[in-house]
């Protein structure tokens, strides 16, 4: 269950640093902090591949999705 939360954070950090860079490099900007935020939110991926002992496919990311959600409603 805690391999979720990270794959979750990741996943909306990740989603949050890319629209952060565009948004950066459409104003010239540079985009450090859109950058840093795009490689912990790769890391949060990376550690919850890492906790899962079979690993991740793309199937387990809705039911990630899912599994907090309903965490956090409950």
């Amino acid at each position: 269950m805690e391999s979720d939360l990270y794959l979750v954070l990741g996943c909306v950090l990740g989603t949050f640093s890319i629209t952060r860079v565009a948004s950066a490099l459409a104003d010239g900007r540079a985009p450090i902090f859109a950058l840093i935020m795009l490689i912990v939110s790769g890391g949060l991926v990376g550690y919850a591949y890492h906790l899962e002992p079979g690993g991740l496919t793309f199937d387990d990311v809705p039911r990630a999705f899912a599994a907090v959600i309903g965490r956090i409603i409950n």
